[in-house]
């Protein structure tokens, strides 16, 4: 978590600090935020075949407990790497679609969904409360799912990998 925390901040100020254009800004926040995307997705594949079966004898409640907080942390540090800089999709430099700074408050909204789902996910986990775990999991991967179906731009060979990969059920329980 602390990790975490300090992989981000320290990016973060190399991104600020690093480049004197705008563009050069612009890609690197890009960088980051598809780094941390990446990392939520790898946590998210770890905690759900856990979640699933409840117990997993390699991957444990506590390691379940992290990768929640990991998660939720992730979420809240990387809102703001959205910035109408980073609207570079012209150039495929990014799989964002213009459609995010366009309607940003819906994006807003899926994004704040997220967050409270992750928010959810690790409170339960700590609370060993199961049928919230799975609610939260199931929200979690709905507001995931709906932002990439809304605000992301695939390329023919990687629709099969993201229609698996953010279907937005993350558990065979959700709805």
């Amino acid at each position: 978590m602390r990790n975490v925390i300090i992989f981000i901040s320290l990016l973060t100020l190399l991104v600020s600090n690093s480049y004197s254009s705008e563009f050069e800004n612009a890609k690197d926040t890009i960088e980051l935020r598809q780094g941390v995307m990446q990392g939520i997705w790898a946590r998210i594949k770890r905690l759900a075949p856990f979640i699933e079966v409840d117990n997993n004898l390699e991957y444990n409640g506590q390691l379940a407990k992290q990768d929640a907080e990991d998660i939720k942390l992730l979420l809240e540090k990387s809102l703001n790497l959205w910035p109408e800089s980073t609207n570079l999709s012209a150039r495929n430099l990014t799989n964002a679609t213009p459609a995010i700074w366009a309607v940003e408050d819906y994006f807003n909204k899926l994004y704040k969904n997220a967050l409270i789902s992750a928010k959810n996910l690790e409170m339960a986990l700590n609370d060993n409360d199961w049928e919230k775990v799975d609610i939260a999991m199931c929200n979690l991967g709905n507001a995931c799912g709906t932002c990439h179906a809304s605000f992301r731009r695939l390329l023919t060979n990687q629709l099969a990998n993201e229609a698996s990969a953010w279907s937005g059920k993350y558990i065979n329980k959700c709805n």
